[in-house]
């Protein structure tokens, strides 16, 4: 069932005002598709710029080492799993005492957005605040965009909007890194940050073909496709989801250092570092065409092994040959992984912005545990493969406890047919 908070019992004065496939879309219904990808795109652009460059900034601008990237990075993560975990209830209660919608929530999120971008030119400590704020941003918008995507929709036809989803925003992280290359080769990285001004004010153009909120599953159709394993693989998702975080809040911040040490021209690092968020793109892009992944227990298992695999091999890596097939391993386990867990949330829990905040401060707990993990690890690659491992064993191990759960179902009722 939809919440009620979010049921569109508001519309703003200004829709009265919107084109007419505009006004009917914000008196409730489904986005445009056009609309909400263009949306995910852009702001996906600069979610890259924080997430994956700013530990360039970082370490080519201001001198930070591996440690106080891997800080910066606890901050952010922090911060996102907090704002994350709310964002559905702070918006329930806005919406009931003062009439905010989900379209009114992202509208003030693209106008923070847009302050936080001038506070990162103000010199190391703006930077730093402004990812701590871009980070709350962050976990207060993909939640919402994450309900408007599969809003009304089930089996097929959200399997594909996921797909879609998710494709657009992995290929705009990729975009980011390359389109940071020319900045970063003449030494002015932080300008990279600027993005965000365009960004925001398409955003908010863009809003007025957004409905109020979003569409609620038909309540006739809201199990028809939900077959008996997903709840299982879903608990089974929200222990591998944030172990696979565990491995990215890791290769992030240390990746600036690991590049260094093969010799790369500045120009070449952040393309570099861009591979594996290119190869989760194209892995999604199959996914999102094919069914046989769909309810299996092997490919997550298929899923771990690459990522974890493509991890050790990037760390360990030795020539760019070879950091090359590490990433490529790494973003084909992490796109597997991403895109069948958001399907199994939002087809079990529903495409209300609950159920997209529980899976993004689930992202933010990975982010948090990894760099806890190898903070103090010394200048040993091995040293750090272990730990990052080790900590993400925490929620590798718990998700075999649902396969096990479903195990004993099938037997139990393959025993009752017998």
């Amino acid at each position: 069932m939809p919440d009620p908070a979010l049921s569109c019992a508001f519309v703003p004065a200004s829709a009265t005002q919107l084109p007419a496939n505009a006004q009917a879309s914000a008196e409730g219904g489904v986005a445009p598709r056009w609309a909400v990808l263009t949306v995910t795109w852009a702001n996906s652009l600069a979610s890259g710029i924080l997430w994956s460059g700013v530990p360039f900034v970082t370490e080519r601008q201001y001198g930070f080492t591996k440690a106080q990237n891997l800080a910066l990075a606890l901050a952010e993560a922090a911060v996102y799993v907090v704002v994350a975990f709310f964002s559905g209830s702070l918006l329930r209660k806005l919406g009931t005492r003062g009439g905010l919608t989900p379209r009114g929530w992202l509208a003030g999120v693209f106008l923070v957005q847009v302050a936080a971008s001038f506070v990162a030119l103000t010199g190391v400590w703006g930077l730093i605040a402004a990812s701590c704020i871009l980070s709350a941003v962050g976990a207060s918008l993909w939640p919402v965009m994450e309900s408007y995507v599969s809003s009304g929709q089930h089996g097929g036809n959200m399997r594909r909007s996921l797909g879609y989803f998710n494709v657009t925003w992995m290929s705009a992280t990729g975009a980011s890194l390359l389109l940071m290359a020319p900045l970063m080769a003449v030494g002015e990285a932080q300008y990279s940050l600027l993005a965000m001004l365009p960004v925001s004010a398409l955003s908010l153009v863009l809003l007025r073909w957004f409905p109020s909120c979003p569409a609620p599953h038909p309540p006739e159709h809201a199990h028809t496709h939900i077959a008996p394993q997903y709840p299982y693989l879903l608990k089974a998702t929200r222990f591998i989801i944030p172990a696979s975080y565990v491995f990215i809040s890791v290769i992030g911040p240390v990746l600036p250092f690991l590049l260094r040490d093969l010799a790369l021209d500045d120009g070449m690092k952040t393309p570099l570092a861009s591979v594996w968020m290119f190869a989760r793109t194209f892995v999604v892009m199959a996914l999102s065409q094919v069914t046989f992944w769909h309810a299996r227990w092997s490919t997550l298992a298929v899923a771990v092994a690459l990522l974890a695999g493509g991890f050790a091999l990037t760390i360990m890596a030795t020539s760019a040959t070879m950091a090359f097939v590490g990433l490529a391993m790494f973003g084909a386990g992490h796109g597997t992984i991403y895109y069948a867990g958001i399907y199994y949330a939002m087809a079990v829990g529903g495409a209300e912005v609950d159920a997209g905040g529980r899976f993004e401060a689930l992202i933010g707990l990975g982010y948090v545990i990894g760099p806890l993990a190898v903070m103090f690890c010394d200048e040993s690659k091995g040293q750090l493969v272990g730990a990052t491992w080790a900590a993400a064993m925490l929620g590798l191990v718990p998700a075999l406890a649902p396969w096990f759960a479903w195990r004993r179902r099938q037997a139990k009722l393959a025993g009752v047919a017998a």
